[in-house]
């Protein structure tokens, strides 16, 4: 195998292989396809050192690809410049899964390679949104890094299993949670014009971001936060991989319109049969009265077109809030890995994040339940 360290610049000659990759890879996902990955680096590749390797057979295939980055490492005393290895796409928007897109069969052979050509280059690894149940966490584990320089995080998500029938899955919610869908759903479509609007033009992707992001900010700005979109890197990415997964055929922007104005929209998209939900907002100034906030309206309709469309599975991605599990969920897990290099200065820059991370979760088992509450509204 021949690797290639493929620069920003020729990202896009090598989009067909990368896009038939992403199909033939043992553990694809959607934030690993071209889209997400150049609309990131776009957005969020400043300051940092790009490293798209890419693996080549003897017939010039594209049998593996690792969307690498590296970026400096803030330790204080420790001398030199320690580098830590990232995977592309980690921070700013939501790539819950992330990982390497590789050939079945490919997988080791790849990773020694790989590891090889990265000798000496990184003092840290911190690879996170590596799927629990998939084979590439141990394999990446292995290749890395020695046992007495692994630190794992273990990470909950939740997703729905759709059955074929919306009245099925009704069925399998709890008794009052159910009635309250159907409740509420009744009384805005009673008193309201209500339609369940879908972005499918490019034209109507600026002015449907534009109606999301003043939801999702007036909201959280009315509690006191900045908010997710005060960022205008994260606008600018929205903007641009929404562009991306409507080529794709992908995009599932979902808005619930009253009496002709957007009051809740659901951002998402379509990937190996489940729809992963990414992000949502709503009109925190409209409360229908026996209807209140819209969200479950906009949710249950946006199921209910799930189910419509054959798909196997609803991916709420990160996290297990009540929110998010009254809605008949399952757990699964993803994996965040912190893989010292070796010498003197791995090992020093693996003890430091990897000391303060035990030090925190220390604290969380045996403080206080209303210490840790004060400590959060303090960082709030």
């Amino acid at each position: 195998m021949k690797l290639e360290v493929i620069p920003p610049s020729s990202w896009q000659e090598i989009f067909p292989d990368w896009e038939a990759l992403l199909k033939a890879a043992v553990e694809p996902t959607i934030f690993l396809s071209p889209c997400w990955i150049s609309s990131w680096w776009h957005q969020f590749g400043k300051g940092k050192r790009p490293c798209m390797v890419a693996g080549w057979d003897e017939s010039r295939h594209l049998c593996a690809l690792a969307p690498l980055y590296f970026e400096d490492m803030h330790l204080g005393g420790v001398w030199g410049r320690p580098l830590a290895l990232r995977f592309m796409g980690d921070s700013g928007v939501g790539s819950e899964y992330l990982g390497l897109l590789v050939c079945p069969g490919d997988e080791e052979k790849f990773l020694r390679a790989l590891s090889e050509g990265l000798r000496g280059q990184w003092t840290l690894a911190d690879l996170h949104g590596l799927e629990e149940d998939g084979a590439l966490p141990s394999t990446i584990e292995s290749t890395l890094g020695t046992s007495r320089r692994i630190y794992r995080e273990i990470l909950p998500c939740s997703r729905i299993l759709l059955p074929g029938d919306y009245e099925s899955y009704l069925a399998s919610l709890p008794q009052k949670f159910r009635r309250n869908i159907r409740s509420r759903t009744n009384k805005l479509v009673k008193n309201f014009r209500v339609n369940l609007l879908r972005t499918t033009r490019e034209a109507e992707i600026a002015p449907h971001l534009e109606r999301f992001f003043a939801m999702h900010q007036a909201r959280w700005t009315a509690k006191g936060h900045l908010g997710s979109f005060h960022d205008l890197r994260k606008r600018a990415f929205y903007q641009e991989v929404s562009v991306g997964l409507l080529e794709r055929g992908c995009l599932r922007f979902y808005h619930l319109e009253v009496d002709g104005v957007i009051r809740a929209s659901q951002f998402g998209f379509v990937f190996d049969g489940r729809l992963h939900s990414l992000q949502e907002a709503f009109d925190q100034e409209f409360h229908p009265v026996g209807v209140g906030g819209v969200g479950v309206v906009l949710r249950a309709m946006a199921i209910k077109e799930c189910i419509s469309e054959g798909l196997k599975g609803y991916d709420f991605l990160g996290g297990t809030e009540p929110f998010k599990t009254r809605w008949n969920t399952i757990t699964h897990h993803t994996r965040r890995v912190r893989i010292g290099a070796p010498g003197l200065k791995g090992a020093v820059a693996f003890s430091v994040p990897v000391g303060v991370l035990k030090a925190k979760n220390w604290g969380r088992k045996r403080l206080p339940t209303w210490l840790l509450k004060l400590r959060r509204q303090l960082h709030a």
